[in-house]
């Protein structure tokens, strides 16, 4: 069971990294070829792991039917996608991803294709893989398990705060369409420059 705020740290990394893996596998193999699918430099997809932490506080010890808790991570999931698209589209004027060429979709934001995976990705995360993977946190000593919730969290603050910056400071693709290659493409030919 998650009770403490490492446990939902560790969570979140863990679902954050398996989120940007099957994105990079999926996109990579759509568009014959990887991208960062993610909008922080490194291997991490902020959105799954909040996503995942949410329905672990919402869903863990409850008492509801599974379908009750499919169509809520469902309902969840939209709710989170749609927000963070829209915030997302407001702060750096582009898209990270456009379901306008999909049905069923509201806004280009989200849509019945995608949330109906996420729905079942979400409870079998829930009931199945939240378990293994805190029987395997669990058994690190805990001076290790400490330091590594710490760590995790001093990583993505620098990681998020480079990728803003850099972000900030490029000139983005504007338009309803998924950008994410071109993003990530400026991104590190920005970083390069810098850092040469």
């Amino acid at each position: 069971m998650v009770h403490y705020l490492s446990d939902y740290v560790i969570l979140f990394f863990a679902y954050a990294t398996l989120g940007w893996c099957m994105e990079t596998l999926y996109m990579g193999v759509r568009e014959r070829h990887i991208t960062n699918r993610g909008f922080l430099l490194g291997p991490c997809c902020p959105i799954y792991g909040a996503g995942m932490v949410g329905i672990t506080l919402l869903f863990q010890d409850s008492h509801y039917s599974y379908w009750h808790v499919f169509f809520s991570i469902i309902l969840l999931c939209s709710l989170l996608e749609y927000a963070v698209s829209a915030l997302m589209e407001r702060v750096f004027h582009t898209r990270w991803w456009d379901y306008h060429d999909m049905r069923f979709n509201i806004h280009g934001r989200i849509c019945l294709e995608t949330m109906l995976p996420f729905g079942l990705l979400g409870t079998f995360a829930l009931y199945r893989i939240n378990p293994f993977l805190m029987m395997l946190y669990h058994r690190l000593p805990g001076f290790i398990s400490g330091k590594l919730a710490v760590g995790l969290v001093v990583l993505l603050l620098a990681d998020l705060t480079i990728s803003v910056c850099v972000l900030r400071n490029l000139s983005l693709p504007d338009g309803d369409a998924d950008h994410t290659a071109e993003i990530s493409r400026r991104v590190w030919e920005d970083l390069k420059k810098r850092l040469g």
